[in-house]
């Protein structure tokens, strides 16, 4: 029995260790709503972030950023929203990580106020360097 109990905990580590972090920034396009969003999120390594969003309007842009405290485990990503454009508020939103090799991340919109809203979605990021910018919504990805 014990030796079942150390491979099992072995196992369990060596897929810990095998999970690719999300610290760092990431560029995501996705639909929802009717609209194209483009944002660039920055999550740091002391559980906080900053999420700049862009939403395509037909003309014009309507930009806004989020920012609050973040956790990640196990694939799960749970994102506390505490201000959107320097405003207090509170949205607790649930995602789960379909794949991450540290480039793409893949994951999945699991609850919150935006699933309520617009229903499960699928995202897929692209990790890109602390300094990009949310691009203008004429530009084509």
């Amino acid at each position: 029995m014990p030796v079942v109990f150390l491979a099992a905990l072995l196992l369990s580590g060596a897929a810990h260790a095998a999970e690719k972090p999300i610290l760092g920034d990431w560029y995501e396009e996705a639909t929802y709503g009717g609209y194209r969003t483009i944002s660039i999120a920055h999550f740091r390594a002391d559980g906080t972030f900053t999420a700049e969003f862009r939403k395509c309007l037909q003309p014009g842009e309507l930009d806004n950023t989020d920012t609050g405290h973040y956790t990640y485990e196990n694939g799960h990503l749970r994102m506390i929203t505490e201000a959107r454009d320097g405003f207090w508020t509170l949205d607790i939103e649930d995602y789960q990580t379909a794949s991450n090799d540290g480039r793409i991340w893949v994951y999945d919109s699991t609850s919150g106020p935006a699933v309520e809203h617009y229903g499960h979605i699928h995202f897929k990021d692209v990790r890109v360097t602390p300094t990009s910018k949310v691009p203008s919504c004429d530009l084509n990805s």
